[in-house]
């Protein structure tokens, strides 16, 4: 469960516990309040909760010769053992307000409090709006807890107190003991049965509004302001949607976060007017938030609107720019951003796709992953195959993106195209955002899925980001080339040994569909005897390309996935042309490096991911592909 939030365990514990709140809302026309405060308590006064130091050192003890268990429980008893009943445990306290509060129902396993406390892989949601449905939210905040323990603190709108504490740890032993013990404890004053009697909660644990308070013990408190700065910025880039519409209010620290000063706070903790990130989840909030508080201000700020039959009603929010990096933000009813990804356009704007459909919501929460930031179809399956709904609900997301391009550019130089099975024939560069995997080829519009709908018929596709076969060993591949030594020409030429016929141009195969396997001489020098040179030897690389556009300059991104070192790479890089590839000079490249012509030399490329750019003269997008030569 917690390899879903441990890239970012502050942001998934905003974007967790928000959407959590926003779901619940108890006045829909009044703005949800979550507060965040890093908070303390002494171990003297709450003795029993700090035996759970016993129940870790049985962790230790009963998987004694485990590195991993030595890894996961060591730092948790050094950090209770700093502690004496004088030094203060930090917590951090997550409370909402304008909320239903969380029910239980003794021996009902289908309530919101025991989903939370005391199931795993369950969600008791029924709201079709709500964020999640996996029931694995709740390790979000385990995650960031040192000793992997929370409490919970919960008051209905009929008014209804329950509270109990939970620590997920491990089967083990306890010293003195009989028997083994369990993975999940509780802390309460009830025989294991959360508290409630409002009487019997501690008074730092009671509720006096409905609402619930979410307690994460054992915060490092050295970390107070990172963990703050980490808070503000997940919640401005994720949420700002659900701020400026009087959805949501935050409170994190001293910092309060409304619909009255967003638009300040954005800008001073974003300062660039534009977003140049490369992470989607990380992305500059500011340009896309420019985009909605200014809707059809003027002509650059445009919104479309189209009717599709399963998502229903979907709106773009268009900011044209041409500075702009051509990005689009995704958001559904909760007004979370759930991933921001490039088109493969150079067009210069920025969007903000809004899909607010009860319907549409729902299909496309089906498709999203339990860390909630992507929409993919393979995510929702029924009896292990993939809803056709959910690749339904992908494509018409596609295609909306596409129709609405088409309408914002229309009239310029640069025009989308969807052509079925096109992706067959052309390489299309896609954005570095995506590329997780090691070997991947996505296109721009469409995906081929390999399969025909009749006989004879062209290739299907899925648009997007639909779910297809594994194409790891079908993506572009480049030649990292070794040298190996060459005689002069003269002495080639007198030897006769076979070594004429290899020369520097790529060579098609007759009737097309590859590159002849040849030795290509590079790097030459002349001197009395002819030219002196390098015999170079083919090691394949994957590769992916993309264009963008900054400052009115286009910038052609290449991710080389090498599986080797190479000290002093050659690269080469060809555009495709209409018949064959092209060469095209290359201006300017952002790493060390020698430039001639189409070539860069002297290239130092890493084991595993390698990223630089390159700025063609012609300052045009293309579809890249490269030549990598290793000399030695």
């Amino acid at each position: 469960m917690e390899q879903n939030f441990k890239k970012s365990p502050y942001a998934s514990l905003i974007r967790e516990s928000l959407q959590n709140s926003l779901d619940v809302a108890l006045e829909p026309d009044e703005p949800v309040r979550v507060e965040y405060t890093i908070k303390r308590i002494k171990s003297v006064d709450y003795p029993n909760f700090f035996e759970l130091k016993k129940h870790i050192i049985g962790c230790l003890d009963y998987y004694c010769d485990n590195d991993n268990a030595k890894e996961v429980y060591k730092p948790m008893v050094k950090h209770l053992e700093s502690l004496d009943k004088r030094e203060p445990l930090y917590y951090i306290e997550v409370s909402d307000y304008n909320t239903t509060g969380m029910e239980y129902i003794p021996n009902n396993t289908d309530n919101p409090f025991y989903a939370f406390v005391r199931a795993a892989g369950v969600s008791s949601k029924t709201n079709n709006a709500a964020g999640g449905s996996f029931g694995y939210g709740k390790a979000a905040y385990f995650y960031i807890s040192p000793l992997r323990a929370v409490m919970v603190s919960t008051m209905t709108s009929d008014g209804d107190h329950y509270f109990e504490g939970v620590a997920s740890l491990c089967t083990h032993t306890v010293k003195g003991e009989y028997g083994k013990f369990v993975a999940v404890g509780y802390y309460d004053n009830n025989d294991g049965q959360p508290v409630t009697e409002v009487e019997d909660i501690p008074s730092r644990f009671r509720r006096e509004e409905p609402g619930t308070d979410i307690y994460i013990m054992g915060i490092q408190v050295k970390d107070k302001e990172q963990i703050y700065q980490e808070m503000i910025e997940s919640v401005l880039r994720h949420f700002w949607m659900a701020i400026l519409k009087g959805k949501l209010e935050v409170r994190i620290g001293d910092i309060e976060i409304t619909k009255e000063n967003i638009m300040d706070l954005v800008v001073q903790y974003f300062p660039k007017e534009h977003d140049n990130t490369r992470k989607g989840n990380h992305c500059n909030p500011r340009p896309y938030v420019e985009a909605v508080a200014n809707a059809e201000k003027d002509g650059k700020h445009r919104v479309i609107t189209k009717t599709y039959p399963n998502l229903g009603k979907v709106t773009l929010f268009a900011w044209k720019n041409k500075e702009a990096t051509d990005k689009i933000v995704y958001m559904r009813k909760p007004m979370m951003m759930v991933k921001a990804k490039r088109p493969g356009s150079a067009n210069g704007f920025y969007g903000v796709f809004l899909c607010e459909d009860e319907r549409g919501n729902e299909l496309l929460r089906k498709t999203e992953n339990p860390a909630h930031d992507e929409w993919k179809a393979k995510n929702w399956r029924i009896d292990g195959r993939i809803a056709d709904e959910g690749q339904e609900a992908i494509k018409e997301v596609d295609d909306f993106i596409v129709d609405a391009m088409k309408e914002l550019f229309s009239n310029g130089q640069r025009e989308i195209q969807s052509i079925t099975g096109i992706e067959d024939f052309l390489y299309i560069p896609t954005a570095v955002d995506d590329d997780e995997d090691e070997y991947t080829n996505e296109a721009l519009v469409g995906e081929p899925v390999g399969i025909r709908e009749t006989e004879g018929g062209s290739p299907t596709t899925q648009t997007g980001e639909a779910d297809i076969r594994d194409r790891r060993n079908e993506n572009s591949i480049g030649k990292v080339m070794v040298e190996n030594p060459q005689p002069s020409t003269r002495t080639r030429n007198a030897s006769g040994d076979g070594l004429s016929g290899h020369g520097t141009q790529r060579k098609k195969k007759k009737g097309g569909g590859g590159v002849t396997p040849k030795r290509i001489e590079g790097h030459f020098s002349e001197n009395d005897e002819g030219v002196e040179g390098t015999f170079l030897n083919e090691i394949a690389v994957g590769y992916r390309t993309f264009a963008q556009n900054i400052n009115g300059q286009v910038w052609h991104y290449i991710v080389i996935h090498s599986k080797y070192d190479v000290d002093n790479g050659r690269v080469d890089l060809l555009v495709g042309g209409e018949q064959s590839d092209d060469q095209i000079s290359i201006k300017e490249c952002n790493v060390k490096c020698s430039i001639r012509d189409n070539s860069l030399s002297g290239l130092k490329i890493n084991e595993g991911k390698t990223t630089f750019r390159v700025r063609f003269a012609d300052n045009m997008p293309h579809a890249v592909k490269l030549d990598a030569y290793e000399l030695k």
